[in-house]
């Protein structure tokens, strides 16, 4: 069982807020990277390239849809559980998990900050093609609106961009299975707003994530 133990450090002073959000946002981070960026031998990918070519990211509420897919897609075994915490300073939570998974969570939020702000700056240019894209089908009253074949090179080369910043390695899967240049910029970009949230308690003092060399905990 040891060898599935990932231990989170904590610290500072948490409110049972602080402990629910950290619970949902870490569980759809750990989902996201589990479905789509990781080597889990025994995932059959072929069911998420399922949902992925058949789903459409236009309205916010497909966002937290999409992560509840996720999520139903990770294996019984390998879904978070607590193995033990203690809430002191410093503290620590102990998950059993797909350690893999835990450590490439970890190793994606020192990615993100190492450079936030350039990373926060290649999302906002892209959020703003799309917001652009959404007020010209709001306009035009065309819901099936698509960018413009410039446009749509930009946004891919942004989408890489921000891929990029956050350590995730299979974008080229990602447009494969998605089929579809604004469908993966908006996975990227969900998943670029959860890593944030996640980094926050590191940015806080609230916790660390550890890149373990191996699997001891001492």
């Amino acid at each position: 069982m040891q060898d599935r133990i990932y231990r989170i450090l904590l610290d500072g002073e948490w409110s049972l807020e602080d402990l629910m959000n950290f619970s949902r946002v870490y569980f759809q981070n750990y989902s996201f990277i589990y479905c789509l960026d990781s080597s889990v031998e025994y995932f059959d990918n072929s069911r998420i390239e399922s949902v992925l070519s058949q789903y459409e990211l236009r309205g916010g509420l497909s966002y937290v849809n999409i992560y509840d897919v996720f999520k139903s897609h990770v294996q019984k075994f390998d879904r978070p559980q607590v193995e033990s915490i203690q809430y002191a300073s410093p503290g620590w939570l102990d998950l059993a998990l797909d350690v893999d998974v835990a450590l490439q969570v970890a190793k994606v939020i020192g990615i993100y900050l190492s450079l936030p702000v350039a990373i926060a700056e290649t999302y906002k240019r892209l959020y703003k093609i799309f917001a652009e894209l959404q007020e010209l089908r709001r306009k035009h009253k065309l819901t099936s609106m698509k960018l413009d074949a410039d446009k749509a090179a930009h946004a891919q080369k942004l989408t890489q961009e921000l891929a990029s910043g956050l350590g995730f390695k299979n974008i080229k899967q990602l447009d494969e299975q998605t089929k579809d240049i604004e469908e993966s910029a908006k996975l990227m970009m969900a998943h670029y707003r959860r890593i944030s949230k996640m980094a926050k308690f590191v940015q806080e003092g609230k916790a660390e994530f550890p890149v373990y060399t191996d699997n001891e905990l001492n």
